[in-house]
């Protein structure tokens, strides 16, 4: 099969068109963490960012950060001072075609949990979701910021480093 012109030019305008997009997601990836891809990235309403960023040591993961807001105008970084892992606790959930994996901070009298869950068993196909959901210890009504576009999602780097909250009853694995 011989391409004509207007096929061949077509067909080289989406390969370049796609390979821009990949860069611009990679590029974006290095803005919101400045020194390394995120871990976990995600865009929510607002065009704002939600992100792990990581910090590592000799090619080792020795830390991680959470950002959320805007390019240029972060609306919160945890913890301020660095990366850590002590600050977060986690929890993992996982069987045949459903993982679920939460990232928990606290900020004052608010407890963030960042999520991501896969559902494989949905009747309507397999379900990816992810966002943060901010609870206040005073008993206020739940917030969630659910993620309109995942880019990506690494959690499960983190799990590891991060100590489990076995008083979450999705348990620890």
């Amino acid at each position: 099969m011989r391409l004509n012109r207007s096929d061949f030019f077509i067909r080289q305008t989406i390969c370049a068109l796609s390979f821009f997009l990949m860069g611009s997601t990679f590029a974006s990836q290095i803005e919101v963490c400045k020194s390394a891809p995120a871990l976990f990235y995600c865009k929510v309403s607002g065009g704002r960012d939600l992100a792990i960023c990581p910090s590592y040591i000799d090619g080792e993961l020795a830390g991680i950060q959470y950002r959320f807001g805007q390019e240029g105008k972060k609306g919160l970084v945890f913890p301020g001072s660095g990366f850590g892992f002590k600050e977060f606790k986690s929890n993992h959930f996982f069987r045949y075609q459903v993982d679920y994996k939460l990232l928990k901070f606290s900020v004052g009298s608010y407890v963030y949990s960042l999520y991501s869950n896969y559902d494989g068993e949905d009747v309507e196909g397999a379900v990816r979701s992810a966002g943060v959901v901010v609870s206040s210890l005073s008993g206020s009504p739940d917030v969630q910021i659910p993620c309109v576009k995942i880019y990506v999602d690494k959690l499960e780097e983190v799990m590891s480093h991060v100590e489990c909250d076995v008083s979450d009853a999705m348990g620890c694995t």
